[in-house]
């Protein structure tokens, strides 16, 4: 079964649009970098129902052995380097599709 690794971002407070751009062209570029990952999706968020959510990204993988390699793969760890500096708050989820 694929997994969609679901990613919730709320931005700190005095990030640049294009400190955010550049955390969001490196999750996209990940499709290119880490093996198992079949499709990603990522934007701001334009919704006031979640006001605190900035972008949201939709990273689909192959199944849930490609999710355990997803984490410690150097790419995804370069780019938790800054992510992770520009959120204030990230929320993850991992569903079965």
């Amino acid at each position: 079964m694929a997994i969609e690794h679901l990613v919730l971002i709320e931005q700190n407070d005095g990030v640049t649009e294009a400190q955010a751009q550049e955390v969001m062209d490196g999750i996209a570029a990940l499709k290119d970098q880490v093996p198992g990952i079949l499709d990603v999706k990522i934007g701001n968020n334009f919704s006031d129902r979640a006001p605190h959510i900035s972008h949201a990204a939709v990273v689909t993988l192959a199944d849930k052995d490609a999710l355990a390699a997803y984490g410690p793969h150097p790419a995804h760890q370069e780019l938790l380097k800054i992510l992770m500096p520009m959120a204030k708050n990230i929320t993850i989820a991992d569903i079965e599709v």
